[in-house]
C-alpha cells in the first residue's frame, strides 16, 4: 500500500515563529506549501499560486515551497489556513474573495483566538492549533 502525499495548504498569520512550529506539528499529513505574515503578500501570492501559478514563492521564505529547487518541484495549496488574531475580518474577506475570483476550489479554514481558548489553551499553542486546523480540515471533506 503506497503512502498518501500530504495534503498541500498556505498559511497566512502574523507570527513566523508560531507559523513554523504549527506547520511542524501539521505533518505528516498536512504540509504548509506557502506561507504569507502580511496582508500585502497574501492579497498578492495566494490567488496566483492557488490558480497553479508556480513561480510565485512565499515573501516570507517560509513553507516548502521555498525551498523548491524549480517551480515544477512547487505545489499548489488545497486549502488556506488563517490563524491567530493577526488579521481582521476585512482582509479574510478580501483574500478569500480574490482566490475564489481565481481558484474556486480551494478550502478556507480560520483559526482564532476563541476557538483555541475553546480547545481548553490559553494563547498561541502550536499544539491546539494544528489540532484545530485537522478538525475542521476533517469536516469540509466530509461536507
Amino acid at each position: 500500500m503506497a503512502a498518501t502525499a500530504p495534503t498541500p495548504v498556505a498559511t497566512y498569520g502574523r507570527d513566523p515563529k508560531i507559523a513554523e512550529s504549527v506547520r511542524e506539528k501539521l505533518l505528516p499529513d498536512i504540509e504548509v506549501v506557502h506561507c504569507c505574515l502580511d496582508f500585502a503578500a497574501a492579497l498578492a501570492e495566494l490567488p496566483a499560486l492557488c490558480a497553479g501559478d508556480l513561480e510565485t514563492t512565499p515573501s516570507s521564505g517560509l513553507g516548502t515551497n521555498a525551498q523548491a529547487s524549480s517551480p515544477a518541484a512547487r505545489r499548489v495549496p488545497k486549502a488556506i489556513f488563517f490563524g491567530g488574531g493577526g488579521f481582521s475580518d476585512d482582509e479574510f474577506e478580501k483574500i478569500t474573495a480574490a482566490v475564489r475570483e481565481r481558484a474556486p476550489g480551494v478550502y478556507f479554514v480560520k483559526v482564532q483566538k476563541r476557538d483555541v481558548l475553546a480547545a481548553g489553551s490559553f494563547g498561541p499553542n502550536p499544539d491546539t492549533i494544528a489540532k484545530i486546523y485537522r478538525k475542521k480540515m476533517a469536516a469540509l471533506a466530509g461536507a
